[in-house]
């Protein structure tokens, strides 16, 4: 399970909300499946259908989680038209096995759907998300 505070959650959506009708990606950082730090980070494709973190942003986003004694909890993305389920191009890309992935659906952007996802050697498997 991964448990994000509330307030991260809602500071996540709104990040990929802003981005709308690009995809919007960035990272979570926290310990033991408590979510505590969010990094927004460019996507350098600056597209509706794919994602490329900015190289010195993710670095620096790395270092900063470690320096502060913390585990890189999540890689979350947005699907501006598509649901909330990893593509297969998601799957291909995911090289942080360690990390959950989050898929936010804005189909809806009302109702966003939000799915977090453990993707390991090409398999996929649904994690429960809940807030705090």
């Amino acid at each position: 399970m991964l448990t994000i505070p509330k307030p991260l959650y809602d500071a996540m959506i709104q990040h990929l909300q802003d981005e709308y009708p690009l995809e919007a990606c960035g990272l979570l950082a926290g310990k033991d499946g408590v979510v505590s730090r969010q990094y927004p980070i460019e996507n350098i494709l600056h597209s509706p259908v794919a994602y490329e973190m900015e190289p010195t942003q993710q670095i620096q986003a790395i270092i900063a989680l470690e320096a502060a004694g913390l585990e890189l909890s999540a890689i979350y993305h947005s699907h501006p038209q598509g649901p909330s389920a990893p593509s297969e191009t998601d799957v291909a890309l995911a090289y942080w096995p360690e990390a959950a992935y989050i898929i936010v659906s804005l189909q809806e952007r009302a109702a966003p759907q939000v799915r977090a996802f453990a993707i390991r050697e090409g398999r996929v498997a649904e994690i429960p998300l809940a807030l705090l």
